[in-house]
């Protein structure tokens, strides 16, 4: 067996305004690096690509107010709450130098908290991050939630949905491996759910919850490094264009993957985030 599955990750709470944020300690030597997932995920979706990266960094992956054992409120799930949600837990950690490596909402919410303390962080490394969110886009993503939520008889119901649908079948089996063990919970209807709060989709607070990041990437002047799946170039063309003028922004293109890179290849995209976070060259695709 290898040092990597014999590593075990602990499970903290960080108690602040009335709230707790549950977070995962990987441990590991060298910078910090918080991990901030995205939306309908918690920690644990990191859990592959933090197998490999905590051999080079103090790993933290946090779950978001409404996600995963942080708690669960009613409301308060905007943007603006999001970054909120990074910056109680950076400070009430006293987290300093940090490298904030976010998925789509969560590399926004890292953004946005990055530019209204800068001194906070190091590094940014923002895969695939939510460029823009405007009436139209938001009105689009309230609807799709509005759908039934699905939950499941089983653990081996969900593995077996997983393994089968278009978008998790590519994701490594480690990975849907611990999103069986790690993102579920058995609901009141002692059903298998995953580890979300419906209020984080809520129409409300989308219809007004609009954002641009271009002008927030353009005011950070730490390093940010872009990370973008290969079937989704198309959709990055605004990333890329900001890359070429921005000289502490850059791009890597994870090859064979889509908007969930990280669970797709967690190795190769732990190795990009190591090259990055120890200022090695990255190649522009990996």
């Amino acid at each position: 067996m290898s040092n990597n599955n014999l590593h075990k990750p602990i499970s903290k709470y960080l108690i602040h305004n009335g709230m707790k944020s549950h977070y995962i300690d990987w441990s590991g030597t060298g910078p910090t690096a918080l991990l901030v997932h995205g939306g309908m995920r918690t920690s644990r979706s990191f859990d592959a690509m933090a197998r490999v990266l905590h051999k080079n960094a103090h790993v933290l992956a946090l779950d978001l107010i409404g996600h995963g054992d942080s708690t669960w409120n009613e409301n308060g799930y905007t943007w603006k709450h999001r970054s909120e949600d990074v910056y109680n837990f950076i400070t009430h950690g006293n987290l300093n130098k940090v490298c904030g490596i976010g998925h789509s909402m969560g590399a926004v919410a890292i953004a946005l908290c990055a530019e209204k303390k800068p001194e906070r962080f190091e590094k940014l490394i923002l895969m695939e991050p939510v460029m823009k969110a405007t009436a139209d886009s938001q009105e689009m993503m309230a609807s799709r939630f509005e759908r039934p939520r699905r939950t499941y008889k089983n653990l081996e119901e969900l593995k077996e949905v997983l393994q089968n649908h278009p978008v998790t079948k590519n994701w490594a089996s480690e990975v849907i491996e611990d999103v069986v063990q790690h993102e579920t919970f058995i609901n009141h209807d002692n059903r298998v759910d995953i580890k979300w709060s419906p209020a984080t989709n809520s129409r409300p607070e989308r219809e007004s919850d609009h954002m641009d990041l271009k002008p927030v990437l353009e005011n950070i002047a730490v390093p940010i490094l872009l990370v973008i799946g290969g079937s989704r170039t198309s959709e990055f063309e605004e990333a890329f264009s900001l890359a070429e003028k921005v000289t502490n922004i850059e791009t890597v293109v994870i090859s064979d993957t889509g908007h969930n890179m990280y669970m797709e290849r967690p190795q190769a995209v732990a190795e990009v985030a190591r090259k990055f976070l120890q200022s090695d060259k990255v190649p522009k695709i990996i």
